[in-house]
């Protein structure tokens, strides 16, 4: 498993470095891909409107291009969901009607940043396309200084409550479930105490490198501070959560970290709405299925309670 995801890591970092595009239309072939992928932009889907919400955070898109004409959702809806979200994501409409001042100004007044004719204005859609998305690369570096942590390389606590307020809100809003996974590495005092503070440094970015590799493009890796970490799931269920955190710990415990040897985690699992509905209750949900978790012997999963089972009287 760990070799399978050091082999994939430099690939999906080539794929984040370009321009990520995702086509919202109800004709798949209204929007001719070939000059976009020419101009080395990479189309991360295709669907239809009413799919647009579940595809826009599986694809974690640069720039959303939509047919005007979209159904399911209208291209108002669409750029205020994109405007929403944390990155606040460029929309572009594009049409086979002409793209008259009119038009274009009724694109701009939907919050859309463009209107493009097609396939008579091709070449000014890429044009515009690869103006917003290299704005949008250079906002992520930017961003990135403040949002990661120094020495992981993980998101930091700060970067991660957005992250967990935007997945519980999509949970509100489109009923997506997630999970929180809250882990702690087992016995870091003795490590730092027997070997160093230098070689703890070391252990702790062996676990961040852990856990970087084995996320998947939409979840949210996290160091909350000291041997403190988080792994917030997108679009998850519960079950899945805790085979999840199984297997992270597994993964952990079968490693050998030179001149320290193995080592191993605690986690504690929470799932919204399984086990919560709020931001701070699915925290707090995780942090104390960890703390059941170290009290139990460490090096084990341990899961919050259902929502039901807290209920007096149940």
């Amino acid at each position: 498993m760990k070799a399978k995801a050091q082999k994939e890591k430099p690939g999906k970092a080539v794929l984040r470095a370009r321009g990520r595009v995702l086509i919202v239309s109800e004709e798949p072939d209204f929007v001719d891909p070939g000059p976009l992928t020419s101009a080395g932009l990479e189309i991360v889907g295709v669907c239809r409107g009413g799919a647009a919400p579940v595809s826009l955070q599986r694809s974690r898109p640069h720039v959303v291009i939509a047919n005007s004409s979209i159904k399911g959702i209208s291209t108002a809806e669409l750029a205020r969901m994109l405007g929403q979200t944390e990155d606040g994501i460029p929309l572009v409409l594009v049409g086979a009607k002409a793209s008259t001042l009119n038009r274009r100004q009724a694109a701009l007044s939907a919050g859309a940043v463009d209107y493009f004719q097609l396939p008579a204005e091709i070449d000014l859609l890429v044009l515009r396309v690869e103006q917003v998305v290299a704005l949008r690369q250079k906002i992520e570096r930017l961003r990135s200084e403040a949002d990661l942590d120094h020495l992981t390389g993980l998101a930091n606590r700060r970067r991660f409550r957005v992250a967990l307020n935007r997945e519980v809100e999509r949970w509100r809003r489109y009923g997506v479930p997630c999970a929180l996974l809250q882990l702690d590495i087992d016995h870091m005092k003795e490590i730092n105490d027997r070997f160093g503070h230098p070689v703890g440094d070391v252990v702790i970015r062996h676990v961040a490198n852990t856990l970087s590799a084995v996320s998947r493009d939409n979840d949210t890796a996290a160091r909350l501070g000291g041997e403190e970490f988080a792994l917030l799931l997108s679009s998850i269920s519960e079950e899945k959560a805790t085979a999840a955190a199984e297997r992270l710990r597994a993964l952990l415990a079968e490693q050998i970290i030179p001149g320290v040897g193995d080592i191993s985690v605690s986690i504690g699992v929470a799932a919204c709405p399984a086990h919560a509905t709020s931001e701070r209750a699915l925290y707090a949900a995780s942090d104390e299925a960890l703390y059941v978790a170290k009290n139990e012997g460490r090096n084990r999963v341990a899961v919050a309670p259902l929502m039901q089972e807290k209920l007096p009287g149940v």
